[in-house]
């Protein structure tokens, strides 16, 4: 389970907490109750009883979707906030559910291997200079025939030159600072999420504009310019081969 006094966090990922701790401290839920829209697509390629960690978990809504199906399901987030309205959604239900305070930044290997790993909206806010290390790091916990996902936001999205104005940076940079929150978001270029995974097997792969509903400070549905990708890891073929 999440304990506050056990986090080392960079500062970045302390400009993110905080603002996600606030938000995640008002009453109503920031990002509504139904799960990401690629997560239910995920859910149909997992085995039952398949163990599944999910990064950057927020309030917990993917994670909490999946165990309601039975899955095993860890779930990580830098802010306590979230964590605690999770356990305060799941409290009296029976599922298979446990919640780490973690940096994304942090080492993940010690909760074991994973038949799919879910980065939903995640690396876009890690630092530019470790971003394939990390994701690196999250495919090794893949278990071989496993499910990587993730969804990020790309050069498309419209925020992307909107927070380059608004923060006079140049729109050559990938790495923009929210004018508001004052974070640092990393928007992806076309192709880019697929080729951090270059071997494995794209089931499923999307670049371009969504709608979104209204979440947070958005009062209005608004456009994403988005990747989406569920890649499966080849199985490990040396393990079935005859002697």
């Amino acid at each position: 389970m999440y304990d506050p006094e056990i986090l080392d966090l960079s500062s970045e990922a302390e400009k993110c907490r905080r603002y996600y701790d606030i938000q995640y401290s008002k009453p109503h839920s920031y990002w509504g109750d139904q799960p990401n829209l690629l997560v239910p697509l995920v859910s149909s390629h997992l085995a039952p009883n398949s163990r599944v960690l999910v990064v950057g978990c927020g309030e917990g809504r993917d994670a909490i979707f999946l165990a309601r199906l039975d899955f095993e399901v860890v779930a990580t987030d830098v802010s306590a906030n979230g964590l605690k309205r999770a356990m305060e959604i799941i409290s009296g239900e029976d599922h298979r559910l446990e919640l780490f305070l973690l940096d994304a930044h942090e080492p993940h290997d010690y909760l074991g291997r994973f038949d799919a790993v879910l980065m939903m909206n995640v690396i876009q806010h890690l630092k530019t200079g470790s971003i394939s290390e990390r994701i690196e790091h999250f495919k090794s916990l893949v278990a071989p025939g496993g499910i990587f996902s993730a969804q990020l936001f790309t050069v498309e999205d419209p925020q992307y030159a909107e927070f380059a104005h608004s923060s006079g940076q140049s729109k050559r940079s990938l790495t923009i600072v929210h004018p508001e929150r004052k974070y640092r978001l990393r928007f992806f270029e076309k192709g880019e999420l697929s080729s951090y995974f270059d071997g494995w097997e794209m089931i499923y792969y999307h670049e371009g504009l969504i709608w979104d509903k209204p979440h947070g400070r958005q009062a209005e549905f608004h456009q994403h310019g988005i990747a989406q990708m569920i890649a499966q890891k080849k199985a490990d073929q040396k393990r079935y081969r005859l002697t």
